[in-house]
């Protein structure tokens, strides 16, 4: 899951198919034995719904937001693994 995220920061021309591509991996798996992480990607990969890099077609919606906000939602996300990933020891 990391490996995707860090590719969708670093990898903007396909930056679409690969939230779509972590969105269903996500979706598909069955729970883990950390429930805290899961509840961290599966929250993201919700947030990721509203991504939409079309200015046009985040004009419909104030729901959508663009690039910006995506590299925000990710990073945070890695962020709180991270501390979880920490204070677990």
């Amino acid at each position: 899951m990391m490996e995707i995220l860090k590719a969708i920061l670093s990898d903007k021309a396909n930056r679409k198919q690969l939230v779509k591509q972590f969105q269903q991996s996500i979706w598909d798996k069955e729970e883990e034995e950390d429930n805290v992480i899961d509840e961290i990607l599966s929250e993201l990969a919700y947030d990721l719904d509203f991504y939409e890099p079309d200015k046009e077609l985040r004009a419909e919606s104030p729901s959508y937001y663009g690039d910006d906000r995506l590299e925000a939602e990710i990073k945070s996300a890695l962020q709180k693994i991270e501390q979880y990933r920490k204070a677990a020891g």
